[in-house]
């Protein structure tokens, strides 16, 4: 199976519908599965055990050591019926959007582009290092060790994913930030992963750099930028709100380890 595809399965009874898929690219971090919840509804209180004893058994066939799942923030029924069968909240999500940048101004210190194949060690170096809050990081059951390879193995995926670019802001001939970016539509960017490199936070070179960045995308045509930011990211959020972005209702993120903690026993 490519490392970017997955088959989406479905378990429906009368009172809950769930679907549901492994993620092939987690694979090789964790030495397991590890699974998404896409969707769940549950309509009503009837069979709900019987729907989550089906998943149970799924992730046991599959060998599936982790199953996030992210909710609408008025799933409070379906929050609470994952919660009762064992899953924990770890974080508010949030998709900030901003619209119309010909209001932003490149720094001419800064250069950015395409990052080459052969920028792949940098920067998947400092993804290795530099994240601190994110969903498995903040997970006591997981922790930073596999959260850390996976934001590693996250810039490696991208140099290979079609559907995904990598680029590279330069000062003074050193790389100073990356970006992975996706493209869903001609006219939107949607920054999937960003990053200082290390010992450059803190300094207000990251305003400059996403200013740079935004500045860049008006100049491709690009009409609106999002991105997906954690409630435990407080200094980027401040961040993103000074830069005038719009911050919809955050989604839930929910995360059930079905064998128990996978901080023992980590390479």
């Amino acid at each position: 199976m490519n490392v970017f595809s997955f088959v989406e399965e479905r378990i429906a009874t009368p009172g809950v519908e769930l679907t549901h898929h492994l993620a092939p690219w987690d694979r090789p971090i964790f030495g397991a599965n590890t699974a998404v919840i896409s969707s769940i509804l549950c309509r009503s209180d009837t069979a709900t055990d019987a729907a989550f004893d089906d998943f149970r058994t799924w992730c046991e066939t599959n060998d599936v050591k982790l199953v996030s799942c992210r909710l609408a923030m008025d799933q409070l029924v379906e929050c609470g019926f994952l919660e009762a069968h064992g899953f924990r909240f770890i974080e508010l999500n949030y998709r900030p959007v901003v619209v119309g940048l010909d209001r932003f101004a490149g720094d001419p210190g800064i250069s950015i582009g395409l990052a080459e194949s052969s920028d792949e060690p940098e920067i998947s170096s400092i993804a290795r290092q530099i994240f601190e809050v994110g969903r498995l990081h903040v997970d006591p059951q997981v922790g930073a060790e596999i959260g850390n390879r996976r934001y590693a193995a996250w810039v490696a995926n991208a140099f290979a994913n079609p559907g995904q670019q990598v680029l590279k802001c330069l000062m003074n001939g050193r790389l100073i930030a990356f970006m992975v970016i996706e493209q869903p539509t001609p006219d939107s960017r949607f920054w999937s992963l960003v990053g200082l490199a290390p010992g450059l936070a803190g300094q207000g070179l990251g305003r400059r750099v996403w200013n740079s960045m935004l500045a860049f995308h008006h100049h491709a045509g690009v009409r609106e930028v999002s991105t997906s930011i954690s409630s435990h990211n407080v200094a980027v959020h401040n961040l993103y709100v000074s830069l005038g972005f719009r911050f919809p209702a955050p989604g839930i993120t929910l995360h059930w380890c079905p064998f128990g903690p996978l901080t023992q026993g980590t390479q």
